[in-house]
């Protein structure tokens, strides 16, 4: 007995092109949808990434305001003082005029 072989890969292709055309159209999009599933998925977790970086940023620069707004603050205090100084003739204390107490 001789067994004749069949050329499997010609006939599952032939079957697929004439009579389930629906089935290879619809494998088709599934296999895109997968594709397209997972690209956005990682752009999302690239834009995640991201935005979560900025908001680091943010906080950063919240912090860098606030520290700039106290030392604003700060140096206005500081500048009126000197001009109730000069206003009542005071002057800064020179080294010369210092004197340590020690005990």
């Amino acid at each position: 007995m001789r067994e004749e072989r069949y050329p499997l890969r010609q006939v599952i292709l032939d079957d697929l092109t004439s009579h389930n055309k629906v089935a290879l159209i619809l494998l088709v999009l599934v296999v895109i949808s997968a594709f397209a599933t997972v690209w956005v998925t990682h752009q999302t977790r690239l834009l995640t990434v991201e935005q979560s970086d900025l908001a680091y940023k943010n906080q950063k620069l919240d912090n860098q305001y606030i520290h700039l707004q106290l030392e604003e603050d700060s140096s206005s205090e500081r500048s009126i003082i000197d001009a109730f100084a000069i206003k009542f003739g005071l002057q800064p204390v020179d080294k010369s005029q210092e004197v340590i107490l020690v005990r």
